[in-house]
């Protein structure tokens, strides 16, 4: 290892021994705890401009062995790639004993280091798990320690020991894979909450977004924002949108003789509109459950849309050619404007929640949103308000000429019995708590 760039092939190599040796390490030991850091080094591009590449190679060859004098005789220290290390603490007392470790190592590494008349000095930053706890296995021990280096990169901290409240931190990586997902696709964890749609002068049930839910069996129901961006750009994506458009069209057309024109709307990634496939995948989709297509809505949002514009128009253009509704979600919050929604070949606008939630707040924020609703209108969009939250919200969007309404004053996300239940049962009004 050097103080060069790496490629990930190197990395992904050195992270396989890794999980090798935490696995002969629990064999050896009778499943013993174990503590893993990911001791990751910044300044190294300011050593090498300043002393060279020798330079480098002369810092990371001390704190290798700085590492190695932190280390007990049955730790290990790796090099993973030219800026991280990986500290294997075996069996350590308890988490403080593994924390005082990477307190121990950072010391070590942040020392300067002499090279000729020079000093060179590093920072470090650590993330911390342990298995079998939190931990459960040697690649979830891997990744937890992955999300703890990031939420201390974030914070500028040196070191952050993995808790599970750190899926949420802002800028925390994922802890899963697009392998995770399809793994978790054909394990037949992933299912289909319905929220509904309304309409606003009726108030009578007009259908529903289809929201894909993943319930992992150990940890509970993953977010979103867990598993989409890590296989935006997967074959995964497409793996995730043919479950959702099977699932959520099959419960459409098991409603069919009680609710023929029930509308179900499904959300498409960036991803999904860069895929070649895409209308032959839904055209399928709608033939394996011969529904009309005009009972299926497709949502993108302004910022997939307009990553490449003429490729989404163009894409939405030929879903709409198979008779399919296309809807541009999120509105107000990337691109709005007169010409992009008078190019784009729409069916419908939904208002971004963050507006919704505000047409009470002030004269302004109501006069936007009725802007909105006008200039829509002006271009023959049907009009969604989402978010809405109460009865008073409600009465402004419907008075300003809002078409639809979704959000908790209707109901939550729910599973299908509990959405059959709640609405389909009563005439397509909400029954009564």
């Amino acid at each position: 290892m050097n103080g060069k760039p790496q490629d990930s092939t190197a990395t992904q190599f050195r992270y396989s021994l890794l999980l090798r040796e935490i696995d002969a390490l629990r064999a050896r030991s009778g499943s013993p705890t174990l503590a893993l850091m990911l001791i990751q080094l910044s300044g190294l591009e300011e050593v090498n401009s300043r002393f060279g590449y020798l330079g480098g190679d002369r810092v990371l060859e001390e704190i290798t062995q700085r590492l190695g004098a932190v280390a007990r005789e049955q730790d290990r220290v790796f090099g993973v790639n030219s800026r991280t290390f990986a500290l294997l603490i075996d069996n350590p007392l308890h988490e403080g004993h593994a924390v005082l470790a990477a307190d121990r190592a950072a010391r070590a590494v942040t020392e300067p280091v002499v090279i000729g008349n020079g000093r060179a000095r590093v920072r470090a930053r650590t993330g911390i798990s342990l298995l079998p706890e939190p931990a459960h296995s040697g690649e979830e021990l891997l990744r937890q320690c992955e999300v703890a280096l990031d939420v201390a990169r974030s914070r500028d901290e040196p070191h952050v020991l993995f808790t599970p409240s750190l899926l949420a931190a802002p800028g925390a990586a994922s802890p899963y894979t697009w392998f995770d997902v399809e793994e978790a696709l054909k394990a037949g964890e992933f299912e289909i909450f319905y929220q509904p749609q309304v309409d606003l002068r009726s108030g009578r049930l007009h259908g529903a977004e289809a929201l894909v839910r993943w319930c992992h069996p150990r940890v509970g129901y993953v977010p979103p924002g867990q598993f989409l961006p890590v296989i935006e750009n997967t074959q995964s994506i497409r793996s995730l949108l043919w479950f959702v458009l099977n699932s959520s069209l099959r419960q459409v057309a098991a409603w069919a003789e009680g609710w023929p024109q029930f509308n179900v709307s499904v959300n498409l990634a960036a991803g999904n509109l860069a895929d070649p496939d895409l209308v032959d995948l839904i055209e399928n989709a709608i033939n394996v459950w011969n529904l009309p297509a005009t009972q299926l809505t497709l949502e993108l949002t302004e910022s997939s849309l307009m990553q490449n514009p003429t490729a989404s128009a163009r894409a939405m253009g030929k879903l709409r050619g198979l008779g399919a509704r296309t809807s541009i979600d999120d509105f107000g919050t990337g691109y709005s404007s007169l010409a992009y929604l008078r190019d784009l070949p729409a069916d419908e606008l939904k208002i971004d929640r963050a507006f919704v939630a505000r047409v009470l707040a002030a004269d302004r924020d109501r006069d936007i949103v009725a802007s909105i609703v006008q200039l829509a209108h002006a271009v023959q969009l049907e009009v969604v308000a989402e978010g809405i939250e109460d009865q008073a919200t409600l009465a402004a969007l419907a008075a300003m000429g809002c078409d639809l309404g979704q959000g908790f004053h209707y109901g939550a996300p729910m599973p299908a019995a509990d959405f059959e239940a709640a609405w389909l049962g009563h005439g397509g009004q909400r029954a009564q708590a």
